[in-house]
């Protein structure tokens, strides 16, 4: 062998080592760089869990509420007001009314309307009037507006003044509904009669909201 071939088999061992060793740097460079760039860290792993997590643990909780608000219309209530009648009285707004098919005179309707803790009727206001006069039909009802005289200012049955927002016809001094308005009659002429229980069957109750 000549004193070449040792030199070279030296160097060649030594390229070989470096070769290895380039290797195996190689080798930490990318495990340096993987760990640096790669996102699968345990850390954010972890961190990536406990935001899931806590998302849904929300998402649970916004349901729960969602659900809950949408009940609770239906649990809501507001209190209103309404006629209950008693059997043949007719309920409009907060009255309850009778019609009665059988004649009297203006004394003796009063008298009856009392008898069932009523009074002949009163109107408060345009639309009860409008109402009495639709469902009398073509009878004539004795209502309970009286004076003493001509001379007197018309009144109520519970004393009130009549504040004349429709004017009454005739001279007499009993008014009654007619198909002309209210007119005036004597108090012994026999007619129908409507009698007013105002508020008596009055009842408080719950109506829940309707849920949509």
């Amino acid at each position: 062998m000549s004193a070449a071939e040792p030199a070279e088999a030296f160097l060649g061992m030594f390229r070989t080592t470096d070769r290895l060793q380039e290797g195996e740097n190689d080798k930490k460079l990318q495990g340096k760089c993987l760990r640096l760039v790669s996102p699968m860290s345990p850390a954010w792993l972890y961190g990536c869990y406990a935001v899931i997590i806590v998302l849904t643990v929300a998402v649970i909780a916004l349901s729960v509420a969602l659900s809950l608000s949408g009940e609770k219309p239906e649990q809501v209530s507001v209190k209103n007001t309404y006629a209950v009648c008693p059997r043949d009285w007719i309920g409009f707004g907060s009255k309850c009314f009778y019609f009665s098919e059988d004649t009297s005179n203006w004394t003796f309707s009063k008298e009856i309307c009392m008898k069932q803790k009523a009074q002949l009727s009163q109107f408060d206001n345009m639309e009860e009037l409008n109402f009495l006069r639709r469902y009398k039909g073509t009878f004539d009802y004795w209502i309970g507006l009286h004076r003493e005289s001509p001379k007197h200012t018309w009144r109520w049955i519970d004393h009130t003044e009549y504040n004349s927002s429709v004017p009454i016809r005739g001279v007499e001094d009993y008014a009654y509904l007619s198909n002309n308005g209210i007119s005036s009659a004597r108090m012994y002429t026999d007619k129908r009669w409507i009698c007013t229980n105002p508020n008596s069957y009055i009842l408080e109750c719950q109506i829940p909201f309707a849920s949509f």
